[in-house]
């Protein structure tokens, strides 16, 4: 079943970077040399390049305005291939399944310390290395819990095993009672041996004083579902190959697919629109993160005056610092430095009006029409059922 939300992310995807659909006049004062920025379509879990922008983003935030800087530790809870397509065909159960790990967290937690409260984070990935639906949940836990007052008190790592069992009890009792899956398969599943499928990890810490793995941690849990790094196209055959680590499951290390097959697997994990896909708990939840700012500021009025009062312009200067950062870090180039003097440069318009548009890049002998439409591309070749496939891996960096 089609979402809307599916032709809505492509649409804006297609013309992304493309300065048909609008641009950023940016300028030097020194030398007065200037260049158009096109506009990006900053699309959720699609887009690798302005998805890539928000991991960054995210990570500086979490780091300076939630996380404390404690120990912190990776959980992550997986699920068996069986119950999979269940959760893509009702998306809004993920949430449900946020909820079982944080309380099975959060009871364990507060077994070996009462009065004190855990803080985590959960992150939704509904994708494996292979682009394959394969929803699971990454958890980033402080290593420990607080008290009241804030005291951190270091506790060693929740077993694996623990969390494994009651997760898979938990989910399979879900299912059950939302009739998505018969009390006879519950039991079947409830008797597999090493939990059938459902499984807890929790191997990957980082310490306290390293506000870079943090930063890293949390942004490689809400990455983009596949890297461009790693995946090749043949215009000829409109064939993709996705090369990444071995799939287990799938026996390979690499994904061969038509263009269009390949769109429809992306397009599984595109969130539908408001749905949450990172949820806070405990110590880290919304509630007492603003229940700790209101107690600050009563102690210490805030030197600077509110977000409502802050100038327009300095609120400018502000968002367009923090996307200079961005493509910075993303493309390690700084829009904002001349190419030619290396002076300073400042965005002196947004242009948006398609006529307006077309007059400057008409201009600039850069307008381009509108492509015609294109007939579908030749059928891939068919090969003998017992055929080698003649397909080489090269090891690519594992950014994705």
């Amino acid at each position: 079943m089609r979402r809307e939300i599916e032709g809505q992310v492509i649409e804006r995807f297609v013309v992304c970077g493309d300065p048909r659909e609008g641009f950023a006049r940016i300028y030097c004062d020194a030398c007065r040399h200037e260049y158009l920025l096109a506009y990006s379509c900053k699309t959720r879990y699609f887009c690798p390049s302005c998805h890539q922008k928000r991991v960054l983003l995210y990570g500086e935030w979490v780091e300076h305005n939630v996380l404390a800087a404690v120990a912190h530790r990776q959980y992550v809870f997986t699920l068996p291939k069986l119950l999979r397509s269940i959760f893509s065909r009702r998306r809004p159960w993920l949430g449900k399944l946020c909820r079982i790990a944080a309380r099975l967290l959060a009871d364990a937690y507060t077994a070996a310390a009462p009065d004190a409260r855990p803080g985590l984070i959960l992150f939704v990935q509904t994708f494996g290395d292979l682009a394959n639906f394969n929803p699971h949940l990454h958890v980033l836990a402080a290593d420990g819990v607080f008290g009241a007052g804030g005291t951190f008190i270091a506790l060693p790592a929740v077993p694996e095993a623990l969390l494994a069992e009651g997760f898979r009890r938990a989910v399979l009792e879900f299912l059950s009672a939302n009739e998505a899956l018969s009390e006879e398969l519950c039991a079947k599943m409830l008797g597999w041996r090493h939990c059938g499928g459902f499984s807890a990890h929790n191997q990957v810490r980082v310490a306290g004083e390293d506000p870079e793995g943090r930063m890293k941690l949390a942004g490689y849990m809400i990455r983009a579902p596949m890297s461009l790094e790693k995946m090749t196209y043949d215009a000829a055959t409109g064939t993709v190959i996705y090369r990444s680590k071995m799939h287990l499951g799938l026996k390979r290390n690499f994904q061969v697919m038509p263009g269009a097959q390949w769109l429809e697997l992306l397009c599984k994990h595109i969130p539908d629109r408001h749905e949450h896909l990172v949820r806070y708990v405990g110590w880290y939840s919304n509630r007492a993160r603003g229940e700790r700012a209101k107690a600050l500021k009563a102690q210490q009025p805030a030197k600077t005056p509110p977000a409502d009062e802050v100038p327009v312009s300095e609120i400018a200067a502000r968002a367009k610092a923090t996307w200079a950062r961005l493509i910075r870090k993303v493309y390690e180039a700084d829009p904002l430095v001349c190419p030619k003097c290396k002076g300073p440069m400042r965005v002196i318009a947004l242009i948006d009006d398609p006529t307006v548009v077309r007059r400057i890049l008409e201009h600039l002998g850069r307008w381009v029409p509108e492509p015609a439409e294109r007939g579908p591309p030749a059928p891939a070749p068919e090969w003998p059922r017992n055929a080698v496939i003649p397909i080489t891996y090269h090891p690519v960096p594992d950014i994705a």
